[in-house]
Parts: C-alpha cells; sequence; structure tokens
C-alpha cells in the first residue's frame, strides 16, 4: 500500500537586532542557527528572512510583528523561527499576546537556541520565563542609564553628547583627537569629562559673548550674526561653515553660559490614539524647543565670570527666543512649490535659486488660488545668505523660466524625432561616458573588494561568537579581538562609503527621449499643477542655469541628462 504524502511545513526566519555594537550577535549567525533548526525538523524556509534591524525588543509598533500576524492570518508559513527568545520581545505581556495571537491562527513559534515546545503546558512555562527574564536585562540596562544620566547630571557634566567637543570648547590638550569608529582615549586631565573653554588660536569667551549680547540686548537678526561668522571665518567644532539653525542650537544649549540641559521627562514621549480607539507611547523628535528642557549649573568654565551676569544674559535671550516663537505664526514651509524648483542654478557659485514673493502692495492679481508667476522671484540662495556669490546674484521670475522651458520642450519635439539615435546625441553620450570614466571602474572594483572583505570580517565575528559559545575561547580574549575585527571593519565601512559618495555624485547620462515624449509633456504642461510639472521636468533636465541680463532667450540655458552637467564653478568654502 503506498505510503499517503505528507507536506512539509513552510517555515519563516524572523531576525531582531537592537542596535549595531561590538557584542552584538549578528543577523547573519542568528540565520545560521534557525536554519540549522529548520534544517533538522524538516522544515521548508519559503521567505527570505524577515530582519527587523535597529529596533528595540521592548515594543512592536516599529517592527514587522504585524505583517507575520497578518501573513499568519493568510496561512502562507506555519512555523516561525526565532534564533532565542528574546529576539522576539523584551516585554512580557506583549510578548506573550502576540504569541497567543500566532499560535490562535495554528502557528507554531521555535527558537533555535532554547527549543521548548509551546503547545505544553511546561513548554510555555519555559517560554514565559525566557521572555520574563529577557524583559528584566531590559529593565536592569534601563536602570543602568539612568543612573549613569543622574550621575552626569549631578556632576555637572552634559548628557552623553559633546563630550568630544563642542564650539568654541574642546576637551583636552594631551589627548589624541578624536578619530570616527575608533574609540575615544581619555588621560588622567580628562577623565571626568569638563570640557575647556578654547582660548588658544581665537577668543571664544569673546565670540560667545558678543553673538549672546547681539542677539538678546541689541536685537540683531540671526541672519547678521551668521554673516558675521562667515567673513571672520569661525566654524563650528566639526569644520562645517555655521548656518542659523548651527547658530540657534549652540546658543539654545546655554552652555557657553556655564549650563547643562536635560529634556524633561515629559517630552521625551508622547501618546498617539490608534485607530481603534487604542493608545501607544512613542519618542518624540530630537527637535525640541527650548522650553523642553531644565538647566543645570555646569561644571565647565563660563564665558562670564559672574553667576549673576551669566543668568541675565540667559533670561534675555530666552525672552527674545520665545518672544519670536510666538509671534512667528506663519509656519512657512521649505518644500518645492514650484515647478521649476530646485533646477535653477547661479552660473556664479553654482547654488541653487530659492523663490520668494513681491511685497503685496505691488502683487498682481492671484490666478486660481495662486500667485501671478511675475510675482514668483527666484534668487541665488548663496547670495542671500552670505552675500560673496561672484555673480552678486542673478534673478528671473517664474514666467519667463517657465515660458523658456516650454520653448525647449517644443524645440526637442520639433527637431530631433528619432530622439538618442541621432548623431549629435550619440556624440553627447560618448563625451559623457569620457567625463565620468576617470577612476570610475577603479572605483566599482574597489567597492566589490571592499564588500568581499566586509563579508569575511563578518564570518570572522560569526565564528568568534561561536566559539564563546561553546566556551572554546575566555570572554576576555573574545573582547579584544572582537574590537580589532570592529575596527577593521570600520575601516572598511568607511572607506566604501568615501568611494559610494564619490560614484554617487558621478554625472548620470541617460539616452535622450523620442520626440513623443516631449510632445506628452507639452500636452499635460497645463493641466498639470507644478508638482506633476516638476516631476516630469526631472526626468529629462539636470538643471537650468539662469544668466543675467534681460534676453528671455538667453535667460535660461536647459542642461538635459543625456549631455554631460556644466561646468562646476569654483567651490566657495571658508577660506578658499
Amino acid at each position: 500500500m503506498p505510503g499517503t504524502f505528507r507536506r512539509k511545513k513552510r517555515g519563516i526566519i524572523y531576525v531582531r537586532v537592537s542596535v549595531a555594537r561590538p557584542d552584538m550577535i549578528s543577523p547573519e549567525l542568528q540565520v545560521g542557527h534557525a536554519q540549522q533548526l529548520a534544517d533538522a525538523n524538516d522544515i521548508d524556509v519559503v521567505l527570505e528572512p524577515i530582519m527587523d534591524l535597529g529596533e528595540s525588543g521592548r515594543g512592536f509598533e516599529e517592527r514587522k510583528i504585524e505583517d507575520i500576524k497578518e501573513m499568519a492570518r493568510n496561512r502562507e508559513f506555519d512555523v516561525l523561527i526565532l534564533w532565542i527568545w528574546s529576539r522576539f520581545g523584551r516585554n512580557l505581556k506583549e510578548s506573550l499576546q502576540h504569541l497567543d495571537d500566532l499560535m490562535a491562527y495554528g502557528i507554531e513559534v521555535r527558537a533555535a537556541r532554547e527549543d521548548f515546545d509551546g503547545k505544553t503546558t511546561i513548554g510555555r512555562f519555559a517560554i514565559a520565563q525566557m521572555l520574563n527574564i529577557a524583559e528584566l536585562e531590559s529593565n536592569q540596562k534601563s536602570d543602568q542609564w539612568k543612573d549613569a544620566i543622574e550621575s552626569r547630571k549631578i556632576k555637572g557634566l552634559p548628557h552623553g553628547g559633546g563630550t568630544r567637543g563642542r564650539f568654541g570648547y574642546y576637551r583636552c590638550d594631551s589627548c589624541p583627537p578624536p578619530e570616527k569608529g575608533e574609540p575615544m582615549e581619555k588621560c588622567p586631565n580628562c577623565k571626568e569629562g569638563v570640557l575647556k573653554l578654547d582660548e588658544r588660536q581665537r577668543s571664544y569667551r569673546a565670540i560667545y559673548r558678543r553673538l549672546y549680547e547681539s542677539y538678546a540686548i541689541d536685537q540683531v537678526s540671526t541672519r547678521s550674526l551668521v554673516l558675521w561668522l562667515r567673513q571672520q571665518k569661525i566654524v563650528n567644532w566639526t569644520g562645517r561653515e555655521i548656518d542659523a539653525g548651527d547658530l540657534y542650537s549652540i546658543l539654545d544649549s546655554g552652555f557657553a553660559l556655564g549650563f547643562v540641559r536635560y529634556t524633561l521627562p515629559e517630552e521625551k514621549h508622547k501618546v498617539i490614539t490608534r485607530d481603534d480607539g487604542t493608545t501607544k507611547i512613542v519618542r518624540k523628535s530630537a527637535h525640541r524647543d527650548i522650553t523642553a528642557f531644565l538647566y543645570y549649573k555646569g561644571k565647565h568654565e563660563a564665558i562670564y565670570e559672574d553667576e549673576v551676569q551669566c543668568e541675565r544674559i540667559w533670561d534675555a535671550y530666552v525672552a527674545r527666543r520665545l518672544a519670536g516663537r510666538d509671534s512667528d505664526k506663519k509656519n512657512h514651509d521649505h518644500s518645492a512649490k514650484y515647478s521649476v524648483s530646485g533646477s535653477l542654478t547661479c552660473p556664479g557659485c553654482g547654488y541653487k535659486m530659492h523663490s520668494y514673493l513681491r511685497a503685496k502692495k505691488v502683487q498682481r492679481p492671484w490666478i486660481n488660488g495662486n500667485p501671478d508667476p511675475f510675482d514668483i522671484l527666484f534668487r541665488c540662495t548663496r547670495h542671500m545668505k552670505f552675500k560673496d556669490c561672484p555673480t552678486n546674484g542673478v534673478y528671473v521670475t517664474l514666467q519667463v523660466a517657465e515660458e523658456s522651458v516650454k520653448e525647449w520642450l517644443a524645440e526637442q519635439a520639433e527637431s530631433d524625432p528619432e530622439g538618442a539615435a541621432t548623431v549629435p546625441a550619440r556624440i553627447a553620450q560618448v563625451q559623457a561616458a569620457k567625463s565620468s570614466d576617470d577612476g570610475y571602474g577603479d572605483d566599482q572594483i574597489r567597492l566589490q573588494g571592499i564588500e568581499h572583505d566586509l563579508k569575511k570580517v563578518r564570518a570572522r565575528e560569526d565564528q568568534l561568537t561561536e566559539a564563546v559559545l561553546d566556551e572554546l575561547i575566555s570572554k576576555d580574549a573574545a573582547r579584544r579581538k572582537r574590537a580589532e575585527l570592529e575596527t577593521e571593519k570600520s575601516a572598511l565601512q568607511m572607506e566604501g562609503a568615501q568611494i559610494k559618495r564619490r560614484l554617487a555624485e558621478t554625472p548620470q547620462i541617460i539616452d535622450k527621449p523620442e520626440a513623443s515624449a516631449f510632445s506628452s509633456v507639452l500636452a499635460l504642461w497645463d493641466v498639470a499643477d507644478h508638482a506633476d510639472r516638476r516631476r516630469m521636468l526631472r526626468k529629462v533636465l539636470r538643471e537650468i542655469r539662469v544668466n543675467r541680463g534681460r534676453d528671455p532667450k538667453t535667460k535660461c540655458v536647459m542642461w538635459p541628462l543625456w549631455v554631460p552637467p556644466p561646468p562646476k564653478s569654483k567651490d566657495l568654502t571658508l577660506g578658499a
């Protein structure tokens, strides 16, 4: 009698890693162990592993558990395979609830390294205990962080960030400068992490005093202060030029006035109501108002010796900041608004141009709820912010720019019926390939080599983890070896990031579309809104250079995507 056919159980693998750190269990290792369990139990893994990378186990809102439950409802799999139970969650109550939901759909949940039968009473008890232990470990880590933060607050030290440096402050004279991806070394002189006011090459005490007094007492605009910083060639401690947002961040911290700040507990999270009426707690954005912090006396040196003077300046600064916040009801939207937004560039500095409306008293009547295109002007952003554009800032109205674009589209539709097959188009593609080929191939080959080297490093990390789990190597020896591997991996990742940036900056050349594509754009232009027009233009235009003068024929020059980009203007970096 022939045997009856029995279908294999279908399995999926779930992987979670909360945050990248030297001692983390890599996703590849978790997948490997889960696959071993599947092979040993004749389970057919039917999908690629579902991964929650960089997600905490304390909550389920931002993770893919709901997607897995939806797949379970649709009977797309039979077994969910984890590495260990803490990968499912570190919140006992919610973890058990989600497990109950999965089991109610007939799903079997297994853990490769902690394999208990969830269908039995003892198995359910063991699973609950493992989840309880995971929640305990998570809560203990949370308590340790809270104690560390409270200790820094009592000592007058800032919370975590800024220990490497701040604007006008530095860490130590004798320690080596910090390097990305490397552990920060500390000498006995700076073990406490108290930053020093920088008076070595320029007086940051005087700079800070001018900034605070000009803004808080003399009511000087932020733009004027940013221009002054640019003229004095003063940069942030990271080496980047300071803009208005950076300036507010520097002054809002109150650090130079002797304060360290900590976020109010009620400002860290907010409660959101779901569609079904239930609520969830989510972390608020890091961009918080000045009123979202408590300010404490810091241990570092302030720019004024007199604490009363520091408080007086701070009160005046806060008063102006809050007055500006309360009076500003415009809620400016900085997103692209018009068809050519983001495409117009200045020929002098190469910077983008931004739009603004003419004064109301000279505006023409609006058309269908939108300003008249003649009243929308685009001006060089560099000139408006820093007054150092070589052309003193060109400008163009939206009306002129759109008319130039439409004329160009009509020319393309009439003059080149065969599109990229024409001789001029082929010549342009050859020139573009020649201009972008220098070093491109070498970068691609090196990037492939880096990916190969990273795989080898990860494999060595997995082998090291296996050795620790099997007690073949001591934890101290493993920690030292892991630090070496982490250093090697960081160097490879940094080199890879630099190569990717170079490749991203290499101009992409497309085949020229056929005439029908340009005719279609022209046909849709008048009925399309600004967002649709902008999307259509970005498929054919690299940028629009705006020249000086009033001649509409030469005012705007189109640079399409099938020719090399225009020569770059000399970069206007600080000190150039």
